[in-house]
Order: C-alpha cells, then sequence, then structure tokens
C-alpha cells in the first residue's frame, strides 16, 4: 500500500471563523495531508468563485465549517460558502460537515443579525447535513478532534485519489503500464487506420420543451434621493415561448469592414434588455433596466436558435428570414400569462427614498 496524501479543501464563512480555520488547518497537516484555503482572498466575487472551483476539482475531502453565520450572498441569491458546498456535492467531492452544537451560544457579532440570515443559515444547515457525515463541535479542541476522527473515517470508506510520491512507485510497474499503452496504441491505430470517426452530437430539445432559467436583480440610481431594484425568480419557459421576447429585445448592430456587412451582438444590454422584457411580461410592471438574464443563458439561447436556423451567425443581422416570419407568428398568438411560469422567487420591483432633510 503506497503511503498517499490527500488534499483537503476548508469552506466556511471568513472573519467570524478565522481560529476555527487555522484550528482545521492545523489538523490536516498534521496527518501529512495537504490543506487548501482561500485566506489570501477573504473577499467573495463571482470571478474569485470560478477560481474556487478549479481548486475543488482538484481536492479529495471538503471540510465545510458552519458557526453563526450564513456569508455573504451573491448575485444568485446563495451565499459563496453555499455555493462551494453545491459545488463539491456536484463534483462528488465528499463533504465533511462540522456543525457548532450551540449556535445560540456564539457572540452576537458573528452570528446572523436578521431573520432572513437567520432563515437562510437554518436552510443550509438542513441541505448540508441531510445524508453525510456530521459532526458537531463546541470548542476549538472539538473541531480538531471532529475534523480528525471524520478524516480517517472518509479516507476509510470513502477511498479518494490521492498523490503519491513518484519514487515510491517501483520502476518495473510503471514501465510495464507505459508498454501496456503503448500496445494498446498501436492495436487501436491498426483497427481505424483511415476511416473517419463519427462523433454523435447530442440531440437538440423540441421547441416546445420546457426551460428554466434565471431572472437576476439589477439596482438603478433614480436620482439624489432614492433606488430601485428588481428581485431574483426562477422562471420556466419553452425554447419557442421565449422567442417572441429574445427576438424583440436583442441588442446589436451592423458594422461593415472591408466593404462587407457584418453584425455585432451586444451581449451586457441583451441580458438587461431580455430580462427586464420578461420581468414586465410576467409581473405586468415597468421593470425596465431593473432585471437581467444570465450571460450563460443568453448563450444557450442563442445556441438553441443558431441550431433551429432562426439565427446566424454572418451576415448584417442576427436573424434569419425564417427567424423573422416565426417571431411574427408567435407574436400573434402567444399568451403571455401562459408563456412563462414563476417557478421560485418573486417578480417584483422595490423603491427606496432617502428622507429629505429640510
Amino acid at each position: 500500500m503506497h503511503d498517499k496524501r490527500y488534499q483537503v479543501f476548508i469552506s466556511s464563512t471568513f472573519e467570524d471563523l478565522r481560529d476555527e480555520r487555522r484550528a482545521v488547518q492545523d489538523v490536516i497537516i498534521s496527518t501529512g495531508d495537504f490543506p487548501v484555503q482561500m485566506e489570501a482572498f477573504p473577499a467573495a466575487d463571482e470571478d474569485q468563485f470560478e477560481f474556487i472551483k478549479s481548486l475543488i476539482d482538484k481536492c479529495d475531502y471538503y471540510v465545510l465549517i458552519i458557526g453563526g453565520r450564513y456569508g455573504t450572498v451573491a448575485e444568485d441569491g446563495l451565499s459563496y460558502t453555499h455555493k462551494e458546498f453545491r459545488y463539491a456535492v456536484s463534483k462528488g467531492v465528499p463533504v465533511l460537515v462540522m456543525l457548532h452544537g450551540d449556535r445560540g451560544s456564539i457572540p452576537s457579532a458573528k452570528s446572523e443579525d436578521t431573520d432572513p440570515g437567520k432563515k437562510h443559515l437554518c436552510d443550509f444547515i438542513a441541505e448540508a447535513e441531510s445524508g453525510r457525515l456530521r459532526k458537531t463541535w463546541m470548542s476549538l479542541d472539538g473541531l480538531k478532534l471532529a475534523v480528525r476522527e471524520a478524516l480517517d473515517h472518509a479516507k476509510a470508506t470513502k477511498q479518494r485519489v490521492g498523490w503519491v510520491r513518484g519514487d515510491t512507485i517501483a520502476a518495473l510497474d510503471a514501465l510495464e503500464e507505459l508498454n501496456q499503452v503503448r500496445r494498446e496504441n498501436e492495436r487501436l491505430r491498426e483497427l481505424l487506420g483511415n476511416l473517419e470517426v463519427d462523433v454523435p452530437l447530442p440531440a437538440l430539445p423540441e421547441a416546445d420543451e420546457p426551460l428554466e432559467f434565471d431572472l437576476l436583480p439589477l439596482i438603478v440610481e433614480k436620482g439624489r434621493f432614492g433606488t430601485k431594484f428588481g428581485s431574483y425568480a426562477r422562471i420556466m419557459a419553452t425554447w419557442i415561448s421565449v422567442f417572441p421576447v429574445f427576438y424583440s429585445n436583442l441588442k446589436w448592430r451592423t458594422n461593415d469592414w472591408d466593404g462587407v456587412n457584418y453584425h455585432n451582438i451586444d451581449d451586457k444590454d441583451s441580458c438587461v434588455s431580455i430580462g427586464s422584457a420578461i420581468a414586465g411580461e410576467l409581473g405586468r410592471i415597468d421593470a425596465t433596466g431593473l432585471f437581467k438574464i444570465g450571460k450563460n443563458t443568453l448563450d444557450r439561447l442563442s445556441s438553441y436558435y443558431i441550431e433551429r436556423g432562426l439565427m446566424t451567425t454572418d451576415g448584417e443581422g442576427p436573424f434569419t428570414p425564417e427567424g423573422h416570419r416565426t417571431a411574427r407568428r408567435h407574436r400573434i398568438s402567444q399568451d403571455i400569462e401562459r408563456a412563462f411560469k414563476l417557478l421560485a422567487g418573486e417578480v417584483k420591483v422595490t423603491s427606496e427614498t432617502d428622507d429629505i432633510p429640510f
């Protein structure tokens, strides 16, 4: 048996659990494993989260420490700690949950002070402890013991790839593996010859199949005395029912290069225009500039409509003749109230007006 070492990701809210994170780091180092954490980047944002995902991909185990705070909330309504947890679960990384045993004893400065924050934390805890190893702790020593026991159990029952020093592998075994790979490659080349290999493409969804996507809120400054902002909502529609709104609100322009016309799509303005239009139709409100769809949703819709022949990547405009005709027909016949369905959240505009001193 080779002496393996494992990478262990430490996840928690940051400011309130500094000592706890350091204690868990010490335990992981004492077992000969490698702690992975973001101490150098305590601020949370989407760019950092993309980097964190690449680190989680390389980790063998994931330790989640939960105290009295839910954490900084992203645009989708989840805290970054919650998003890290869900990503680790989606990648099949074993999650070890370390839950504070008496959150009522945690100082108020390290606890959620709003009802929405407390509810988010309770929901997160219920999701995290469901169907997986969970241990409670009340002190730093108790946390260290809980992490050590959980890691030992996880290594015994959920073995992972880990790391092994290269000089611990027998040279003959390595050479034999390389020779076997070489022989297999030669056999495949003989079988394939000059044949072309067809790569199957995934089937396109039918036009009336359901499609789910998020409406994300935006904040708009209204002069010196107030702001307006939208809300988060999860929407269900069909691929074709979204098309008339997509068609009418896509932002693009025609350019000329060396006598050839081509079009450019403004992704940012299109996301806001389409999202606000859908919110306005669904909520029967003036939602202009207060909602958006994500860039991934825009790209997904565009790709589908291109594959269906309703859009093109060439020419002076993004829509084909069939796309213009389809948009007209569906605009005539579409029942907006039935086209979009609210699955979660709400579609509303909130106004906050600052008091004016006199």
